[in-house]
């Protein structure tokens, strides 16, 4: 059993993918156009203290990995990139995963990738849980809205996703334990409104 008395850490693969729409801003807009093209994010989510994520209100998770959308950018990687885990929303009495990363084009160019789950916590369906509502940003997160659409996380690369999960200073079960733990309790109460 590990020791509670040092830091743990915890790390996983995350692969997103689905259309965006250049020239649309609303994400669900995008993604039902037949015409938008496939984006493509393989992230790795690093906690460096599970501790501390679990007490931050914003259970803030870095984000690295690369971004890939055909004739924009081929595996780029990503830059400064947060995952904010289960974020209380009282507007949408919901709790959001909120996705932040910037990248760049091929050509150089800055973008900036902002995407949201929205889950109905007790009764989040798997649908909000995979669902990312998502706006790519010309330059950064206050700049224009470049295209949008809907990315997801796709039950056929879950096996994948559980393998990729370790510990960091704990054994494997152990950080496990304590990350399932935390996504559970957060998974089976409200948002706080």
């Amino acid at each position: 059993m590990g020791r509670t008395s040092e830091r743990i850490g915890f790390q996983f693969r995350e692969r997103l993918s689905g259309p965006i729409a250049a020239g649309v801003a609303d994400p669900r807009a995008g993604g039902e156009q037949t015409a938008a093209t496939s984006f493509v994010a393989d992230l790795r989510v690093t906690i460096d203290d599970l501790a501390a994520c679990v007490r931050d209100p914003q259970h803030t998770a870095r984000l690295e990995g690369t971004a890939t959308y055909p004739g924009l950018a081929t595996a780029q990687p990503l830059q400064d990139g947060r995952l904010l885990l289960y974020v209380s929303d009282p507007q949408s009495r919901a709790k959001l995963m909120r996705y932040r990363f910037g990248f760049r084009g091929d050509d150089g160019a800055a973008y900036f990738l902002d995407g949201t789950k929205i889950m109905h916590t007790p009764k989040a369906s798997a649908r909000e849980q995979v669902t990312l509502y998502t706006r790519i940003h010309v330059g950064d997160a206050d700049g224009p809205v470049w295209g949008a659409g809907l990315l997801v996380f796709r039950l056929r690369d879950l096996p994948a996703f559980f393998l990729s999960m370790r510990a960091i200073g704990a054994s494997r079960v152990e950080g496990l334990r304590r990350f399932l733990g935390f996504a559970r309790r957060e998974l089976a109460t409200p948002a706080v409104v």
